[in-house]
């Protein structure tokens, strides 16, 4: 990467708004070495499968509330968000 490019990511990420762990966890990405991301990345894509979906395929409206629907009364987003991004920091 070259200066220019750096120096973007690098305000990029002060523009970002993150919390502790997510500082840590991007710290954590960025000690290791590369090649071991590299694995990591090969091994996650390898695992991914998606399925083949018919055109004239109609979900059940059980389905679309799920995927569609209003959130349950007292959801906080901000919380979910919060416990994905600790998950995914593991």
């Amino acid at each position: 990467m070259n200066a220019v490019s750096m120096n973007n990511l690098w305000n990029y990420l002060q523009g970002l708004s993150m919390s502790a762990s997510n500082r840590r966890w991007l710290a954590e990405r960025l000690m290791n070495p590369s090649e071991v991301v590299n694995d990591e990345v090969e091994q996650i894509s390898k695992e991914l499968v998606f399925p083949k979906i018919p055109k004239d395929y109609q979900a059940s409206d059980e389905v679309l509330n799920m995927a569609c629907g209003p959130f349950p009364e007292g959801f906080n987003v901000d919380l979910e968000l919060e416990k994905m991004w600790e998950e995914r920091a593991r």
